[in-house]
């Protein structure tokens, strides 16, 4: 996600309202490195603004998805998360807790070998690693 008052100076310009919950939710994305989920988003923002709603939680993180200042992450079935950080990187998700690690290692693909007659232009990939976190993994090992 861009610095703060720029994505501010994006949403004026496309016409949006600038409200103290939308402001509130930007402020809880910026440097956000959890990939949080709408839910988490919510319940953090419910502590200092008890009249926000679930939609309007959702609905500004599909409009920041929309403009392109996050990325909506399907890492699993029950539940999107939300990245702010827009460069190209990949991640790791522990099969234990959950948790969702940025992983920062660039790959090369050979992609005369991953395209096709079907599918000729790729223009980007991300790839998923799932295993298990530092916390998790010894406990793992035990049983």
């Amino acid at each position: 996600m861009n610095d703060i008052e720029e994505v501010k100076r994006k949403l004026k310009g496309s016409g949006m309202k600038l409200t103290t919950q939308r402001i509130a939710i930007l402020q809880i994305l910026q440097n956000n490195k959890s990939h949080p989920t709408a839910m988490d988003i919510y319940r953090k923002l419910k502590l200092k603004q008890p009249t926000v709603s679930f939609t309007t939680v959702y609905n500004t993180l599909e409009l920041l998805t929309h403009i392109g200042e996050i990325k909506k992450l399907t890492l699993d079935f029950e539940r999107a998360h939300y990245d702010p950080d827009m460069s190209q990187h990949h991640h790791a998700i522990c099969l234990k807790c959950g948790a969702i690690f940025d992983i920062q290692q660039s790959f090369e693909l050979p992609m005369d070998k991953v395209t096709s007659d079907d599918f000729p232009l790729i223009t980007g990939f991300h790839i998923d690693f799932w295993g298990y976190c530092g916390k998790c993994k010894d406990s793992v090992k035990d049983s």
